[in-house]
């Protein structure tokens, strides 16, 4: 049986902050921190913006939306998520969050086991560098992340938002 994970408290203004285009990722519990049992992020979705769709192959992912309205698909549910609602998109099981609305929304995001919140640290300065696509493809690929891009192109034209 592992240790259970030390207490701690996380101010609203803390965690490491990863950005991704406009999508801002703010750590509150790492895999490190909770002995890889699960991460903790809060994400902020700008308006107009579209999160590439995607499935996990090692870890379920929990959403509860704070604040905003998002767009989901979740397999081929489609709904629509404002403040307080939860979504469960287990692995395997491709999904896409959006935000089509005016302002920007909230979500945090739970990851079991941790440990994706690597991938997004390993990312931001592949995007920063407009790097070739295997550089991208190869790193999704080595965290078990497989890109819908067949699902991109219908989500923006019918929900007016871009990646």
């Amino acid at each position: 049986m592992s240790q259970p994970p030390e207490p701690r408290y996380i101010a609203p203004d803390e965690g490491k902050v990863v950005q991704l285009f406009g999508v801002r990722f703010s750590y509150k519990v790492d895999s490190t921190t909770s002995r890889g049992q699960l991460a903790v992020l809060e994400v902020n979705i700008p308006s107009g913006t579209l999160v590439k769709p995607h499935r996990h192959s090692h870890e379920d992912e929990y959403s509860i939306v704070l604040s905003g309205t998002v767009g989901t698909r979740v397999g081929d549910r489609v709904r629509e998520a404002g403040p307080g609602s939860y979504l469960v998109k287990p692995r395997g099981i491709p999904h896409a969050m959006w935000n089509a609305t005016a302002t920007s929304a909230t979500v945090v995001e739970i990851l079991s086991p941790g440990g994706l919140e690597d991938y997004f640290e390993e990312l931001a300065p592949i995007l920063q560098q407009h790097a070739p696509p295997d550089e991208y493809y190869g790193l999704a690929e080595r965290y078990g992340i497989v890109i819908e891009n067949t699902w991109i192109e219908e989500l923006e034209r019918t929900y007016g938002v871009k990646l």
